[in-house]
């Protein structure tokens, strides 16, 4: 498996595995304005704003040149996206891919201390399998089901 960082002329590619896992993993977990939230959030308008102001920054993990995962790490500090392909899940790549962006954030901000990410309902189980702990109960904002967690560096 390669990690590497993830460029506008990757965003198609991207953005399918986006879609592609919610669908078949978080969809069933959100109501209608959720989705609606979701999908707005991931339009290719709004991850090439993102990319371009280097608000956010993006890796994916290739195995055999095909894009199986994809982790955006916004302002260094906050996970926004992580994905990995159903049929990958579960053997490492998320948690390669939050190491490499954690990387990035600490060779950024040496003094960094935490990442944060909002974990949709399906991904609790593998950001606490990665270590991270919750903040708070499980939330609820513009239809979105998240529970606030953190992992110390």
């Amino acid at each position: 498996m390669q990690i590497c960082r993830l460029y506008k002329r990757h965003l198609t590619k991207m953005l399918d595995l986006v879609r592609h896992v919610f669908d078949e993993c978080d969809r069933k977990d959100y109501e209608e304005q959720g989705i609606r939230t979701f999908e707005y959030f991931i339009r290719r308008e709004n991850m090439e704003q993102y990319m371009e102001s280097g608000d956010m920054v993006f890796f994916g993990a290739y195995v055999s040149s095909q894009l199986v995962g994809v982790v955006a790490m916004r302002n260094g500090v906050h996970i926004s996206l992580l994905f990995v392909d159903k049929e990958y899940q579960r053997k490492g790549v998320a948690k390669c891919l939050v190491r490499r962006a954690a990387a990035y954030s600490l060779q950024q901000d040496p003094a960094l201390k935490h990442i944060t990410v909002n974990a949709s309902p399906n991904g609790v189980p593998a950001y606490l399998a990665m270590g991270f702990y919750p903040l708070s109960a499980e939330q609820k904002k513009e239809g979105m089901r998240f529970t606030p967690m953190r992992i110390d560096l």
